[in-house]
């Protein structure tokens, strides 16, 4: 969401918009925005948005994250969080990337030892490999320590590789997935795969030299939007309609978009109030015509081999 200092009658949108939609929890972190640290945790605390919304956060983490989930890191990270958010304890609090140079054990107790403090309810992780995961259970069962509960990762309708290779795992241990970027961070509206010059994605994060525009500008996923284009011409569903549509109600998620005591949930990115309610209109439409679930196998396996390096491991 855009909270901008700048803009205070758009920011005055927001929290009726989101009160009405029913959206509770509000997901951030040191590292948000990438162009200014820190700054999207501030916001949630000047902004006032920390006493209307239940928090999540991350630990903060730089380069290729060696060292910071050491036991001050996590310490450190967690102190300077929720003295910038303005709360005791966050609802969510998850380990973002992965630390290979700490130890798995060390991590674990760090994490184990911040909750015994209060300051966080449940423990996530973000893209961390299926082995790891599994090593960390392992070692909190051992100890007794907190497990995580919650699985923050890379999910759309190009982007299905967790079906296959960290859904049962978590099944198995009775995690829950958040899916982000259920639009691929705008890919999924067209607007790379239509779009007429650069001038049409300037400014955006699919412009020329960025991560996401290196990720997904292959011709497998131009195809398959324009596939799903195709499709919904005949009952004028968008690309990212769709692709909404065929994540609420057509994935592997279990217990619908929201997050719910036994269920997983989708982080939506709108930078508008207007944008917003486009995930609205979605979820209000439910499940897709039938002309789109005969082709999501099809979609899928025409960009299953590309879909392996947008989760990192």
């Amino acid at each position: 969401m855009d909270f901008n200092p700048s803009k205070e009658e758009q920011n005055e949108k927001w929290i009726p918009l989101l009160d009405e939609l029913g959206i509770k929890c509000v997901d951030v972190a040191p590292t948000y925005p990438p162009w200014k640290p820190k700054l999207a945790e501030k916001i949630m605390g000047w902004s006032g948005i920390s006493k209307i919304f239940t928090i999540d956060s991350k630990i903060d983490w730089q380069g290729d994250a060696s060292g910071s989930m050491t036991t001050e890191a996590v310490q450190k990270s967690v102190n300077e969080s929720l003295e910038a958010i303005g709360k005791e304890r966050v609802r969510i609090l998850y380990c973002e990337h992965l630390d290979k140079q700490t130890p798995i054990a060390e991590q674990a107790a760090a994490m184990d030892a911040l909750h015994r403090q209060n300051k966080f309810e449940k423990l996530g992780v973000c893209n961390f490999p299926t082995s790891v995961l599994e090593e960390w259970i392992q070692v909190a069962d051992a100890n007794g320590y907190v497990k995580p509960t919650i699985y923050q990762g890379h999910y759309n309708i190009l982007c299905r590789t967790y079906e296959e290779t960290l859904f049962p795992v978590l099944r198995k241990n009775g995690i829950h997935f958040i899916a982000h970027s259920p639009l691929g961070g705008g890919f999924l509206t067209g607007r790379l795969t239509f779009k007429s010059s650069e001038d049409d994605v300037k400014g955006t994060r699919l412009e020329s030299g960025t991560e996401l525009r290196e990720m997904y500008d292959k011709p497998a996923f131009h195809a398959a939007v324009r596939r799903l284009e195709e499709l919904g011409k005949e009952d004028d569903i968008s690309v990212n309609e769709a692709a909404l549509r065929w994540l609420f109600y057509h994935s592997k998620l279990d217990g619908g978009p929201i997050l719910r005591e036994e269920g997983d949930a989708v982080i939506i990115g709108p930078r508008t109030p207007e944008q917003l309610k486009t995930y609205e209109e979605a979820y209000i439409n439910g499940p897709l015509p039938g002309g789109f679930v005969k082709e999501f196998d099809s979609i899928w396996e025409g960009v299953k081999e590309d879909a392996k390096a947008l989760v990192g491991w």
